[in-house]
């Protein structure tokens, strides 16, 4: 260990996951941070003891003994009482999160690490920590005069009535020695006056009952600085046990009482915008439902998350979504604050700030208490929607970005914090899954599609596992000829459990919760493999379309993942279409472009799916080296009757052509729409007309069917 290791801050990780040891030594070592790992709970409480650490990183799940074990273990060591612990979970449940506290741990974060921000906690755990093992060794010290700084003495004496201070005391209140005189009258003046009646009490009560007194109060300097000073007060008795004086000692905690004021405000405000977090957000719901239960009042609880958020981060960075989210925060507050509904529902003056929470991520709480009506909350909800729907401009970018709302109300939906919190959020999850920018008031059935949910999430562990993923194929023809050119692959599950599930049944959940990366993974493998079959077949000649999800394109292994593929099965890429949503191409940045170019490279044929729903525009397409667009099936479904559509559907297909793109057009279901795109110039339609998605032994049946047509012809 050099010299300048002895100066850093020591963090204990106690992980059994290798990989978390090598991300935590890149990211702390890099903020100025010395690690030190173990990799189970015996070993790290054992590291504990030789290397004393300023703070302990602890993994929940781990072998042997698990991390609540671990924490509890380490807090019994000498050196471990006040040692910051943040325990590393894999949710934020409720069980969990006590289970953590009662172990004894400091905090806990919540798993996938996001390290710039643990960086930062991790900081201003150490300082607080640090400031607190000061406060107990000065605790330990014998006199209080050698113990602390800026600490003054000062004596009484009730015969004469003079009153003696030390140089110190004169130094705390700016005073010259040589012009102010210590008396009881002029010491009360430079007390602050919200606090006179404090310190007046205090003073009475130890003449009254001959017993020490502390106090801590604001005093006004002669620069009129506020300071905080802790006073402690001390009897004199004589040797009959008479009163004859009071003695004690002043102390400046100015600067402690500003570092406790900056640690709460760390661990009760979020960083980003602010505002109240969940710990601060979860004390003032306390207390605003005693007021509630105490008048027989309702109050409400809206749960908010953006729509959209993930999008503008994966597009324009995490810059970019943050000052998003200061700036959301700001509509949201000032729109409270000029609300006649919200000011009514307040707790008061001093939290007329904290009626809004951000809990993390891009999701936000509510508060509206003592509401007079429930419908109230739909009103605040509405007007929030309302707020947020203005274009907002941010680092050139104008974004676009709506939410979804879920309320609860006390006593109906729930009496304490925590439930209230959760069918809030359910009920947000149900606004979300009806087409977003809308609010949804809890009611009990939805816990039965949550518990749905939760039952689909625990299945998908075992989807690729027990080989329970299919591809259907659905064909694409050529428009003029209706003879087949090519195919979509469209993912199915068919679960023991849960039975046969669609795309919409699985694929949301998948990209919410990361499994798509893996479930796409697996549908590029499994569409080269049957590509390589099919040439053997005959039908090598077929293009087969593969939806690409935004997580799935922007994960940072992509390109190597599709290479090494195309490598294993020895295929030429030619025959695979990749089809990316407009939201993965809007953001039109470095990374998207040269990760188009590659694929491109490598002889992959590009398309935009669902074209004309998402923000595209002439200037995005000319940058990308795109093959064909399909036009989205909801412009299709009324041709020709519908006008609008009519003229939507041409002037992509003038697009398409100016831009030398091929076109494809799903969802065609009648002979009036084939003729239509046909008539249009549409090369390639694909859609029940024809056929619905099949297992692949039924579209090897369509092929040979058409074959055989072909062939009689």
């Amino acid at each position: 260990m050099t010299d300048s290791d002895v100066t850093l801050p020591l963090v204990l990780l106690i992980d059994d996951d290798p990989t978390v040891h090598l991300w935590a030594k890149r990211h702390l070592s890099f903020a100025g941070f010395k690690l030190v790992s173990a990799l189970n709970g015996d070993e790290g409480i054992e590291l504990f003891q030789v290397h004393f650490p300023d703070i302990v990183l602890v993994d929940v799940e781990m072998p042997g003994i698990d991390g609540f074990i671990t924490c509890a273990e380490i807090r019994k060591l000498p050196n471990g009482k006040n040692t910051p612990i943040l325990m590393v979970t894999g949710s934020e449940d409720a069980e969990r999160v006590g289970s953590s506290f009662d172990a004894g741990a400091t905090d806990f974060v919540v798993k996938p690490v996001n390290w710039k921000v643990l960086i930062h906690r991790l900081g201003y755990m150490i300082k607080a920590s640090s400031i607190l093992h000061q406060l107990e060794k000065s605790q330990l010290r014998l006199s209080k005069a050698q113990q602390m700084a800026k600490l003054g003495h000062w004596e009484f004496n009730i015969g004469d009535k003079k009153l003696y201070w030390s140089d110190e005391i004169y130094e705390i209140f700016q005073q010259n020695p040589a012009v102010f005189i210590p008396e009881q009258h002029n010491f009360l003046d430079l007390v602050h006056d919200a606090d006179k009646h404090l310190v007046e009490e205090g003073f009475d009560k130890a003449l009254r009952n001959r017993t020490p007194i502390n106090l801590t109060y604001r005093v006004r300097t002669k620069t009129k600085e506020e300071r905080f000073v802790e006073h402690q007060i001390d009897v004199i008795l004589n040797a009959q046990s008479q009163l004859i004086g009071l003695n004690g000692i002043i102390q400046d905690v100015s600067e402690r009482k500003a570092h406790e004021k900056q640690v709460r405000y760390l661990a009760y405000y979020d960083e980003v915008t602010g505002l109240p977090n969940r710990a601060c957000f979860l004390e003032l719901l306390t207390k605003a439902l005693e007021l509630a239960k105490r008048n027989k009042r309702h109050l409400a609880v809206l749960f908010m998350d953006l729509d959209g958020f993930k999008a503008v981060n994966d597009s324009f960075g995490h810059q970019v979504g943050d000052l998003l989210l200061k700036e959301i925060a700001k509509r949201i507050t000032d729109g409270l604050r000029r609300s006649d509904i919200a000011s009514r529902c307040s707790l008061g003056e001093e939290h007329q700030s904290t009626d809004i929470a951000r809990l993390g991520g891009d999701e936000f709480t509510i508060l509206l208490n003592e509401l007079a009506r429930p419908e109230d909350a739909a009103l605040v909800a509405e007007n929030i929607q309302k707020w947020l729907a203005e274009i907002t401009e941010i680092g050139g970018h104008q974004l676009v970005i709506g939410a979804s709302i879920g309320i609860a109300i006390y006593p109906q939906d729930g009496e304490g914090c925590e439930i209230l919190l959760k069918n809030a959020d359910i009920a947000m999850y149900h606004a979300k899954k009806t087409g977003k920018g809308r609010y949804q008031f809890f009611h009990e059935d939805m816990n039965i599609k949550i518990k749905q949910r939760q039952l689909i999430e625990k299945c998908m562990h075992q989807a690729l596992p027990k080989n329970e993923l299919r591809l259907h194929y659905q064909p694409i023809v050529n428009a003029i000829s209706g003879l087949l050119i090519g195919t979509e692959a469209l993912m199915r599950w068919e679960s023991p459990q849960l039975g046969f599930l669609a795309p919409l049944d699985f694929i949301p959940i998948a990209e919410e919760n990361g499994f798509i990366i893996k479930f796409g993974e697996w549908a590029i493998r499994e569409v080269c493999r049957q590509h390589k079959e099919w040439q053997t077949q005959g039908m090598g000649h077929l293009t087969i379309a593969v939806n690409l999800s935004s997580p799935q394109f922007n994960q940072a292994g992509f390109i190597p993942m599709v290479e090494a593929i195309i490598a294993e099965f020895e295929v030429d890429p030619a025959f695979l279409v990749f089809e990316l949503t407009e939201t993965i191409i809007m953001a039109n940045n470095r990374k998207v472009v040269d990760t188009l170019w590659k694929l491109k490279e490598i002889g992959i044929k590009l398309s935009i799916d669902d074209f004309g729903t998402g923000y595209s525009s002439l200037s995005y397409l000319k940058n990308f080296p795109l093959d064909s667009l399909k036009i989205d099936r909801s412009f299709i479904k009324d041709l020709p009757i519908n006008l609008d559509d009519v003229a939507i559907v041409k002037a992509i297909l003038m697009l398409a052509s100016t831009l030398s793109l091929q076109t494809v057009a799903e969802g065609v279901e009648t002979p009036l729409q084939r003729d239509f795109m046909v008539n249009n110039k549409c090369e390639s339609i694909q859609g029940f007309l024809f056929s619905k998605p099949m297992p692949v032994d039924e579209f090897k049946k369509y092929w040979q069917a058409e074959v055989a047509n072909k062939l009689s012809e």
